[in-house]
């Protein structure tokens, strides 16, 4: 009976012991499910954000928004942790993502232009602002094309701009966009310490191999094989150029081989006023227009065509044009700085954009007058 006693009590507590260990594992499972529920989850990435601990807030807003929790808002807010740690990239995806949700808030259309315009992707600028120009709520408008017309008219300083890009790129080595940026950058402002311009094209090269539809590696690298006297070596690239893709980037481009390498400047007259129909205040388009026209024996064209390009430098002189954007910018409210600033992109041959500012400024016409009464 001793025997007997002892091991139905071993055989006990055994299985009570087993049956702690099911509850403690039950209970460490249950635990961590819940620390996975997509409230608890955002909950901890609030806490982080507000802390300005953005990995761990980028960690959690990523796993909120693999979750049907995702929504606008949070994806919006995995973005701002993104630009937080610098990696650019995955803020545009996050950015796109939060628009997709709600297009009609501003901030991730501002936040994804910002990015636009540090990378000088300028022509995405303008599409990219008027899609948003159709979408966000109205009172949001003024601030949407403040974006727009620093993005398409304001140069952002060289060192910030390449201080940011290798921020970027350090961050994310898979940021191509920056990447492309900085080398544009290195491309047209060279410097003692960039890299000499055969690294700088063998490496425009490989990426051009590697991702043949990335338009913007394609317009640096054959506009440095031409600034280096290779148009031969560009000529295939440009005629390789993908077909749905040919805006004003090949344009402008094409219209440059056209007048300087092949000697068809009528051909050149067609490929200019493309480009220039999407970017009229490229002052350099007008100018090879104005050769091309001159060629041709079309002096009163020509004529205006230089006049464009006088006219434009003279408004994009940063040393006017700077006071001048914050002069208006700081007084949005008014009719008369929304008037200017319609004057100032109008001058440039962006007209959508100066009909755009002056809808704005008969707006707070309208207000301004209403609150007088």
């Amino acid at each position: 009976m001793g025997i007997q006693g002892n091991s139905k009590s071993r055989r006990y507590w055994w299985l009570a012991g087993l049956s702690g260990i099911i509850g403690i594992l039950s209970l460490v499972l249950i635990a961590g499910w819940m620390d996975r529920s997509p409230g608890r989850m955002r909950r901890l990435a609030e806490a982080a954000t507000r802390s300005g601990q953005w990995q761990t807030a980028g960690e959690y807003w990523r796993a909120v928004n693999a979750t049907e929790a995702a929504s606008a808002f949070t994806h919006l807010e995995e973005a701002k942790a993104c630009l937080a740690l610098g990696r650019a990239f995955q803020a545009e995806a996050a950015l796109r993502r939060s628009i997709s949700a709600d297009p009609t808030n501003l901030e991730p259309w501002r936040l994804l232009l910002e990015i636009l315009r540090v990378e000088d992707r300028t022509l995405e600028v303008l599409q990219t602002g008027w899609k948003a120009y159709e979408k966000v709520q109205l009172e949001g408008r003024g601030a949407l094309l403040r974006e727009m017309t620093l993005g398409v008219l304001a140069d952002l300083p060289d060192d910030l701009v390449r201080t940011t890009l290798r921020r970027w790129i350090d961050a994310d080595g898979d940021d191509l966009d920056a990447r492309i940026a900085l080398l544009h950058r290195i491309t047209i402002q060279p410097r003692e310490a960039d890299p000499d311009r055969l690294t700088l094209l063998s490496e425009l090269e490989s990426i051009v191999a590697r991702f043949p539809n990335q338009i913007s590696a394609r317009e640096v690298l054959v506009t440095a094989l031409a600034d280096s006297g290779e148009p031969e070596r560009g000529r295939g690239l440009l005629e390789d150029w993908p077909i749905g893709a040919r805006d004003a980037r090949y344009w402008r481009l094409r219209g440059r081989w056209d007048l300087e390498y092949d000697r068809r400047p009528g051909d050149a007259v067609v490929a200019f006023r493309k480009a220039l129909s999407e970017l009229p205040q490229d002052w350099r388009s007008w100018y090879r227009l104005a050769r091309a026209l001159h060629v041709l024996g079309r002096e009163d064209e020509s004529a205006q065509a230089a006049e464009a390009v006088s006219r434009i430098r003279e408004v994009l002189d940063p040393l006017l044009l700077g006071p001048r954007l914050d002069a208006a910018f700081d007084h949005l409210d008014m009719p008369s700085a929304l008037n200017d600033l319609d004057k100032l992109c109008t001058r440039v041959g962006l007209l959508q954009l100066g009909q755009a500012w002056r809808t704005e400024a008969q707006t707070a016409g309208r207000v301004s007058g209403a609150n007088s009464l």
